[in-house]
């Protein structure tokens, strides 16, 4: 396989869809997936950028467009940072209205 981010991210991640016949290179992860994802990140200190939404439509996911950002503010430090991040993507991700299995989260997470 080859390498996303780093092998410690790609192992989190790596348990979602590929997205590369979207020509993202990333994984899709279902609702449940990605908020376990969000933990390991907190555990490890890894903030997240942000992420987009992907719909399953007959087996093919597609983008829909939605997407979530958390960027860095001025003097925060990295520990915040991750903190706030991973709270703004836990919180866009468990708030998301769709059917369950319906759509799939594409977390980015700053490396």
């Amino acid at each position: 396989m080859e390498k996303y981010w780093s092998s410690e991210i790609d192992m989190i991640l790596g348990v979602g869809r590929p997205l590369e016949d979207v020509g993202v290179r990333n994984w899709a992860l279902s609702r449940e997936d990605a908020l376990a994802a969000l933990t390991k990140f907190a555990e490890i200190g890894i903030a997240v950028l942000g992420g987009d939404v992907y719909s399953v439509n007959g087996g093919v996911v597609e983008s829909n467009y939605d997407n979530w950002y958390c960027n860095r503010d001025d003097h925060e430090s990295d520990s915040a940072y991750v903190e706030r991040s991973i709270a703004a993507a836990r919180n866009y991700i468990e708030n998301y209205r769709a059917p369950e299995g319906a759509v799939l989260f594409a977390i980015v997470p700053k490396i």
